[in-house]
C-alpha cells in the first residue's frame, strides 16, 4: 500500500460516512433530535467499514492498480 492509496481510501471513506449519516438522518425525520441520534452514527460507521473493505479488496483490480476503484 502506498500513500496515494491510503489517502484515496480515507477520502472515499469520509465521503461515504457523510452520505450514509445524512441518509439515515433524512429517514429518521430530518429534525435536530434525529441529527444527534447515535443510530445514524452507527450506520455511517458501518458504511465506512464497507468502503474500506471494498477498497482493500479492489486494490489490484481494474486499469488503475494503485487505487481502490474498479474504474
Amino acid at each position: 500500500m502506498n500513500s496515494k492509496f491510503i489517502v484515496d481510501t480515507a477520502e472515499r471513506a469520509a465521503k461515504t460516512f457523510v452520505q450514509a449519516y445524512l441518509g439515515a438522518w433524512v429517514v429518521a425525520g430530518s429534525d435536530f433530535n434525529a441529527l444527534t441520534d447515535m443510530a445514524n452514527v452507527k450506520i455511517g460507521v458501518v458504511a465506512v467499514a464497507a468502503s474500506i473493505a471494498m477498497a482493500m479488496g479492489l486494490k489490484n483490480v481494474g486499469s488503475n492498480k494503485d487505487s481502490g476503484s474498479v474504474l
